[in-house]
């Protein structure tokens, strides 16, 4: 397999939608005004005019035809584009993709040229629609448009293994670990062969081998369990990876076609109130985060992802939550440096749980939860073998007490246990409304609470904290762990806004977030049944320019960092607190 990473292109932007009526995916249509490029990257910083375009804009790449040599199966692959992308090749359509947060690619094998320049232009369009994710209108987090994530060229023989699927169990003193293995031939005639698996580790190679057959044109799956006398578990503490080598081999065993996958060895269950990981209970200390960084947006460089990580992990932070799936390179880090990780669909304020009578249009809402199920099902593939994530959230805040929601969930969780039944499942609610009866199918009960902060009775000065924000919390997480009794709670939300370098005791001081975080935490901890708490949020971000919030502000100022990362006085409170708490409990 060889990788060629895209980097160049040239762009324009289409305001007034007329690229497609005129052709612009046409080869021979003029592009030597476009603007020139390098992708990856939010055109939102093409120019200050861009930032915040919510629209259409125009990509071209190029690739010469003497670097697609025949014989080859070729794939386009898109880490992430936001939000709907068309695709042509040599001014042939190739496919279209909805969704602004996960892989897809195409075979475009049968598109290339043999001679001269093949031109790949992508349509982006990432204006929100009313029966899209987040499946509403009012969406908080800035759009980013554009090419986000890398795109690249893969060249495979016309066999090749085109997934690769692992669990590993510990069983006594090593571990099972089970591979799901898909093989798709391209080619014209009957592949035979046989799929080699091997994992080193303590200085033993452990392997597994297994006879295939694949006729042309089709994909097969076969499955593999390789046994390891000896195993380290992974965890936050001690994160362990293993490599699994898969290779393929045809006639007289030459080697088609090889893949290379990380794993960990853990498991994830519930046992009464309590959260296990490998079999001892876990206390979760958590933040939600969003990707993006001032100057970057969510392209970020490598490094900065890992000093950010590095630095919530160094505050005494061990699980991250986002309302979107997360791109590899942050699944890698996670998994290296050992955070745990909330998985969840971008289905967000759908429904208005908050407005009792809101009505429902039937097709527009099963066209929602239709596309929630496909990004169900496309983020547990691209997450499956990666030990970070413990959960696969179906939502965030969204109208989860109707009976429309409460069946979409039990949907949902349905769909991703019969996926992965290793992971836990939930689904995010807004605490102060009732009737989330979903929870009584889910793995985790986990609510949003924001007592004194946004529901009122503010807290104004330092000494409401304990009327309006502690005893409040405490009293609804009480009533929520006998509501759900023999199920775990976590507050998936908590928090107050601060503005970096307000001083003194007044709302949206430094001094008054750092406060409240405090006050709110040992509510939580307070009571029993409730397995932690994941603080609203790590850093401030952006707002998307027309989202109508209780503060109008450019950006979301409840981080413990601001946007560029600099420390607040909220960052020394929160360390202070998950600090003197270890994974297990109190310290």
């Amino acid at each position: 397999m060889t990788v060629l990473r895209m980097n160049e292109a040239v762009f324009q932007i289409d305001i007034d939608n007329r690229g497609e009526q005129e052709g612009w995916f046409a080869s021979a249509f003029d592009k030597s005004d476009w603007l020139h490029v390098n992708i990856p990257g939010a055109w939102d910083f093409y120019g200050h005019a861009y930032w915040g375009y919510e629209g259409i804009g125009w990509y071209c790449l190029k690739l010469e035809a003497d670097q697609t040599p025949s014989g080859r199966n070729y794939r386009l692959q898109f880490e992430r584009v936001s939000g709907h992308a068309k695709v042509w090749i040599n001014g042939e359509l190739v496919g279209e993709h909805i969704g602004s947060f996960l892989p897809f690619e195409w075979d475009i094998t049968s598109c290339l040229q043999a001679t001269g320049t093949n031109q790949i232009v992508v349509r982006v369009d990432n204006v929100p629609r009313r029966n899209w994710l987040p499946g509403s209108m009012l969406i908080e987090w800035i759009q980013y448009g554009g090419i986000l994530q890398p795109v690249s060229l893969v060249s495979n023989d016309r066999c090749l293994i085109s997934n690769v699927a692992i669990d590993a169990a510990p069983v006594q003193e090593g571990a099972a670990v089970v591979c799901q293995v898909e093989v798709t031939n391209t080619g014209e005639t009957l592949l035979e062969g046989k799929i080699r698996l091997g994992i080193e580790a303590n200085n033993t190679v452990y392997t597994a081998l297994t006879e295939i057959a694949c006729p042309a044109g089709q994909k097969i799956v076969c499955s593999a369990t390789i046994d390891m006398a000896r195993a380290r578990l992974w965890s936050p503490e001690s994160p362990q990876l293993y490599h699994l080598q898969v290779e393929m081999l045809g006639h007289g065993e030459q080697i088609v076609d090889g893949k290379t996958e990380r794993f960990g060895v853990r498991t994830i269950k519930v046992q009464g109130t309590q959260i296990l990981l490998n079999g001892e209970p876990i206390l979760i200390k958590g933040v939600n985060r969003y990707d993006d960084i001032a100057g970057y947006g969510p392209t970020v460089p490598e490094e900065d992802i890992r000093a950010d990580l590095l630095k919530a992990k160094q505050a005494g932070v061990n699980c991250i939550r986002t309302h979107y799936p997360l791109d590899t390179l942050h699944l890698n880090i996670m998994d290296e440096i050992g955070l745990l990780l909330i998985d969840e669909i971008p289905l967000n304020w759908w429904l208005k749980p908050w407005e009792i009578d809101a009505e429902v249009d039937e097709i527009e809402n099963n066209d929602i939860i239709d596309r929630a199920e496909t990004e169900l099902q496309a983020m547990i593939k691209h997450g499956r073998n990666h030990p970070c994530i413990i959960a696969w959230s179906m939502c965030n805040e969204s109208g989860t007490n109707k009976p429309y929601g409460i069946q979409a969930m039990r949907r949902l969780m349905s769909k991703a246990k019969e996926m992965d039944p290793t992971r836990l499942v939930t689904f995010v609610a807004v605490g102060h409304t009732p009737g989330h009866q979903a929870f009584l199918d889910a793995d985790v009960v986990s609510i949003n609470l924001y007592y004194g902060s946004v529901i009122a009775p503010l807290v104004y000065h330092m000494d409401q904290l304990e009327e309006h924000a502690a005893a409040p919390t405490a009293k609804h997480l009480r009533e929520t762990v006998s509501e759900y009794a023999g199920k775990p709670v976590i507050v998936t939300e908590f928090g107050a806004q601060s503005i970096a370098g307000v001083q003194g005791d007044l709302r949206y001081s430094e001094a008054l977030q750092a406060a409240y975080i405090q006050s709110v935490w040992q509510a939580i901890r307070s009571v029993e049944g409730v397995q932690g708490g994941i603080l609203w949020c790590w850093a401030d971000y952006y707002h998307r320019s027309v989202y109508a919030g209780p503060w109008q502000a450019p950006f979301g100022a409840y981080g413990v960092v601001t946007v560029d990362r600099q420390d607040k006085v909220s960052l020394g409170a929160l360390s202070k607190l998950f600090n003197e708490e270890t994974d297990r409990g109190r310290a």
